[in-house]
């Protein structure tokens, strides 16, 4: 409002504004019937009622997902569970493949020291020495 206006503005003209409000809800009001409330309360009833029977089979829908959603969640993290536990097994068996490697190892070197002691026993009876004592 421009401040010219707003200087026009008093309580007189206000008033005569509120009275043509009042007139004016008056007239429209008189334009329905006299059980107008009672028809829309009916109105608003029946809205309500219909809108509960629209809603009732999306309520449903939704709380059939909710379940289905709960339910593949739930074979998700069974899942993601058995992968975890499948992962622990295999390292297990990943450690026990590394110390039966390092067994191994160890058991091949004994193996080829018995194999060259064996050698040298073997080429000292050969020459004759029964000893066994290694050539130098």
């Amino acid at each position: 409002m421009s401040p010219a206006r707003r200087s026009r503005v008093t309580l007189r003209t206000l008033h005569q504004d509120l009275g043509a409000v009042k007139v004016l809800l008056t007239t429209g009001l008189r334009a329905f019937p006299q059980d107008w409330p009672g028809e829309v309360l009916r109105t608003l009833r029946d809205n309500n009622r219909l809108s509960e029977a629209r809603f009732a089979p999306l309520d449903v829908t939704l709380r059939e997902q909710a379940i289905e959603t709960h339910t593949i969640l739930r074979a998700v993290a069974d899942g993601q569970r058995q992968i975890v536990d499948s992962q622990r097994d295999l390292a297990e068996s990943q450690r026990l493949l590394v110390e039966g490697q390092h067994q191994l190892v160890e058991e091949q070197r004994q193996l080829s020291a018995d194999m060259r002691a064996l050698i040298a026993r073997i080429d000292a009876l050969i020459r004759g020495r029964g000893n066994g004592a290694p050539t130098d």
